[in-house]
């Protein structure tokens, strides 16, 4: 049996392929075998509010996970994840995503990892796992290093070029949880990229976004290749992040366990112990992600954090 089965308690949905089914689409996409792509899927409810893209992981279940102590299950989910977004991007057909309304947490790593994104003007975008007291685990972190590598080469004025003035916004949008208001801004945060259309009809997302795959298609696109090379600001980087989080700290900004989890997000997305400047691969970095993830969700505090998000919808500082 699947170690992944149930990771929609009390809910299904309907999969052409699959049938009914009470299992993540995470699953579905992370063992399809590349062999049929052009498969649309939707989510119909009766709730009467504005669409939203998604607002991030199943916290109920990974609550009840790690107060069980189950922590092989919480790791098959998130190397699950990994691999279904791994797959998002490495698909052998462009994947547009479609990020509206609420795209925060796992549904923003989703969208990252799109070959394109067709966004509505009307987007709450980021990275807000730090709120909850965990990192991003499905690649986003890795995402955000990779950018910040991808324009430090950029626009290298010499052949020495310096990730970390790049790096530091992305660390601070992850370790403060800021979300962009609206697409403009998402595309400013590096949620975005440039050539992504933004559409002001949200009845018009489905359509415009099968445009740019068809596009993206009749162009000769290829997915990016596998495991690419990332450069990271390393343990100098680190040190430069925790010293800056230490002067938050005294100054009465962030309380002594959100400087813990901003010294775990330093880390991975610095690339570890490694020199300022290394070339790692992105699964190093995944492997960081999860790594500190697991221990992140055995503490307390971040099980108080989920609990108090749970019941109150909104995030406990302590």
């Amino acid at each position: 049996p699947s170690p992944y089965r149930n990771l929609a308690p009390g809910g299904f949905f309907d999969d052409p392929q699959l049938g009914r089914s009470n299992r993540m689409v995470s699953f579905d996409i992370a063992q399809a075998d590349g062999k049929q792509f052009s498969q649309e899927f939707r989510l119909q409810s009766d709730f009467d509010a504005p669409l939203n893209f998604s607002a991030g992981a199943n916290l109920m279940l990974l609550l009840m996970e790690a107060q069980e102590g189950n922590w092989d299950e919480i790791d098959a989910i998130v190397r699950q994840f990994q691999a279904a977004t791994n797959r998002l991007e490495q698909c052998a057909v462009p994947v547009v995503t479609v990020p509206h309304g609420l795209t925060l947490g796992g549904g923003c790593e989703v969208s990252l990892h799109g070959a394109a994104r067709q966004p509505h003007a009307e987007l709450y975008m980021g990275l807000v796992e730090v709120g909850v007291g965990l990192l991003p685990a499905g690649g986003g972190t890795k995402e955000m290093a990779l950018r910040a590598s991808v324009q430090a080469q950029h626009f290298a004025s010499d052949n020495r070029p310096d990730v970390f003035p790049f790096m530091r916004k992305y660390f601070q949008n992850i370790a403060m949880g800021e979300v962009a208001k609206s697409a403009e801004l998402a595309r400013d945060m590096g949620y975005l990229r440039q050539s992504d259309r933004i559409v002001m009809n949200r009845f018009e997302l489905l359509n415009a976004a099968k445009e740019e795959a068809r596009a993206l298609n009749a162009t000769a696109w290829r997915p990016p290749l596998h495991n690419r090379q990332i450069m990271v600001a390393g343990r100098t980087g680190v040190a430069t992040l925790k010293a800056a989080m230490i002067n938050m700290l005294e100054g009465g900004f962030i309380s002594e366990y959100d400087y813990q989890i901003g010294c775990r997000v330093a880390e991975t997305i610095c690339g570890g112990d490694v020199d300022a400047g290394s070339l790692v691969d992105e699964q190093w970095l995944l492997d960081l992600e999860r790594r500190h993830f697991m221990e992140l969700i055995a503490q307390e505090k971040t099980q108080a954090r989920i609990e108090y998000m749970l019941k109150n919808g909104k995030p406990l500082r302590n």
